[in-house]
């Protein structure tokens, strides 16, 4: 709540009556755009049209700039109510404009790799689309080489999710292999041949090409809507149907400092095995695995030592690595979006 004074300026005791001017232009219950131009304590300097007041804030404003406020009184002072800031306002704003993209992106979109099976059953395209369609699917059908560390955060980084983030910096890396990259200039390519020569196909190639392109732009409006989950489909090709692998990162905070978690989901042809890695704030890795059943168990319990020695060879410290009987579950986050979903 704002109270215009009459504590006015210099220049503006001149006019002694500007007070009464500015509100014989005003009205009870009026909303109008004031900007606040210098704040010193709970003394405001602010502009409404062509007045410039000083008025006296029962609580510190911290911001200048444009706000709206509305007309509270007009007597036995001017008494004005902020509504709303510029900066409250840049947020709505931006809020609206993500529910707005959102409700574009929703109803036409896919997870990948059903919009890849889409494109590798269409038949008859045009020759000059074969080679650029084979291969970003030659890129995506790359399930069968070793899932290593460095293979996964280069499959992350060429997803897609970071297009954009690439694009702005000064020395652009290789695009070649970013699958947003490649679903764009493709879709580029044939909206123009169907321009040139359409065929029945094209329309076909283009929506799932589509439905593609809007599902990486969901995954990332939801990362800028939440940065601690980072939600992403790697877009294998596979034969299972019903089983779906699964790593989820977690970016946990709360303490203060940072803090990692892996919840990784495997559906083995012996049961399945969940797994849940912590780093901890001694940079010490604590790792959880769960088996469906005790044939898994057994052969896990097996082979535990040579997990234990990948970590060293990596120079990884792990404080434990023990079997357990309780699943690790999902944050009740992750289950609200599509998180980090690995298909083999």
């Amino acid at each position: 709540m704002v109270n215009i004074s009459n504590n006015f300026t210099a220049a503006q005791s001149l006019t002694l009556n500007s007070a009464n001017q500015s509100a014989s232009l005003l009205k009870v219950g009026q909303v109008v755009t004031a900007n606040i131009e210098q704040i010193q304590g709970k003394q405001v300097t602010l502009s409404i049209g062509s007045q410039t007041l000083v008025a006296t804030s029962k609580i510190g404003i911290q911001e200048s700039g444009i706000i709206q406020v509305r007309v509270k009184q007009l007597q036995p002072t001017i008494e004005l109510a902020i509504v709303q800031t510029s900066k409250q306002n840049s947020s709505q704003q931006l809020q609206n404009t993500l529910q707005a993209a959102l409700r574009q992106v929703i109803p036409n979109q896919t997870a990948l790799p059903q919009a890849f099976q889409q494109i590798n059953l269409l038949q008859g395209l045009p020759v000059s689309l074969l080679g650029p369609v084979n291969q970003l699917l030659e890129q995506v059908s790359k399930s069968q080489i070793p899932l290593t560390g460095s293979a996964l955060k280069e499959k992350i980084a060429d997803s897609g999710l970071f297009l954009e983030s690439k694009l702005k910096q000064a020395d652009k890396p290789n695009l070649n292999n970013d699958i947003k990259g490649q679903l764009l200039l493709l879709q580029k390519q044939a909206e123009a041949l169907n321009i040139r020569s359409p065929s029945p196909q094209i329309p076909q190639l283009l929506g799932s090409l589509n439905q593609a392109i809007n599902r990486i732009t969901l995954q990332q409006l939801q990362l800028y809507e939440n940065p601690n989950i980072t939600p992403l489909d790697l877009p294998y090709n596979h034969d299972k149907q019903d089983d779906q692998d699964y790593i989820e990162f977690r970016k946990q905070s709360e303490s203060g400092t940072p803090r990692w978690e892996v919840l990784i989901d495997l559906h083995l042809p012996i049961g399945e095995m969940s797994a849940k890695l912590t780093l901890n704030q001694q940079n010490e890795f604590n790792c959880f695995i769960w088996c469906e059943t005790e044939a898994l168990e057994q052969s896990i319990s097996e082979n535990i030592m040579q997990l234990k020695n990948q970590f060293e060879n990596q120079e990884l410290q792990l404080h434990n690595l023990l079997i357990v009987k309780q699943k690790p579950t999902k944050t009740e986050k992750s289950t609200q979006v599509a998180l980090i979903d690995i298909h083999i």
